[in-house]
């Protein structure tokens, strides 16, 4: 694709794109700075006071590429003054436990970064330019959740429990946020990503999938004799809404 001449399509998808990510970002970053003073530990409060300053930064880069994208602007693009918000369920309200911080921390952030990953070499370069220096900032958000849910997963009981509850929560909400399977993805093929959905998701199972099958976590993946990571149970796309990129509420069975 190129950054001087897109087709409307394009456009439209890398505007999606730019949405959700700023989106996501920026709950991350006033979630995880909610906790600044309620972490268990000194120092996981200091990381969390660290990595709500990225995410924030990261989402206050991200929102004014929409005013070149969009036709019109007005205060769509201004966290303040935004009211169609695309970020995941999971980050509509405060965390309730440190459980669904490290859930976040670990799941949300890293789906966040595999997305950055596949575009640095975007054919959007303000794209481009603001994945390369999000990825330098990431490692210490991975390094920290990936240390959190293996003590989280070892503390046993009820601790456990909550912690594959929280997992298991927002499982289905950030595999299906990567784009629904197929082909004909209109970000891959304008080079604005370099993956398809597909791909993307086979990417972050990788990323998460060692640390959880190595704490027997039960999540719904598995690796192959190939060494491949898969699914073990479909997502729920019948839930899927294209437009946000997010899952409708599971239904209750009524009595």
């Amino acid at each position: 694709m190129s950054t001087s001449d897109p087709t409307p399509d394009q456009q439209h998808a890398l505007a999606g794109l730019i949405a959700r990510l700023a989106d996501n970002k920026y709950f991350l970053g006033r979630h995880y700075a909610e906790w600044c003073s309620g972490a268990p530990t000194l120092e996981s409060a200091v990381a969390a006071a660290a990595m709500a300053q990225d995410e924030l930064g990261h989402a206050r880069a991200l929102y004014p590429l929409l005013k070149t994208l969009v036709e019109q602007p007005g205060p769509e693009v201004e966290p303040e003054t935004r009211t169609a918000f695309v970020n995941l369920p999971f980050l509509d309200t405060s965390f309730a436990s440190w459980e669904d911080f490290i859930t976040a921390n670990f799941l949300i952030d890293t789906a966040l970064t595999t997305i950055f990953e596949a575009a640095v070499t975007s054919s959007y370069e303000p794209l481009a330019g603001r994945s390369r220096k999000t990825i330098q900032e990431e490692r210490m958000h991975f390094a920290h959740g990936e240390a959190w849910l293996r003590r989280l997963a070892r503390e046993g009981g009820a601790v456990r429990s909550a912690t594959e509850a929280s997992l298991l929560r927002a499982w289905p909400e950030t595999l299906c946020w990567f784009g629904p399977t197929g082909d004909g993805d209109p970000l891959f093929a304008s080079g604005a990503l370099d993956a398809t959905p597909d791909t993307l998701r086979a990417r972050f199972l990788a990323s998460v999938g060692p640390t959880l099958t190595a704490e027997s976590l039960q999540l719904p993946l598995r690796q192959t004799a190939s060494g491949a990571w898969e699914l073990t149970e479909p997502l729920p796309w019948d839930r899927w809404d294209a437009a946000t990129y997010r899952l409708a509420p599971a239904l209750v069975p009524t009595p």
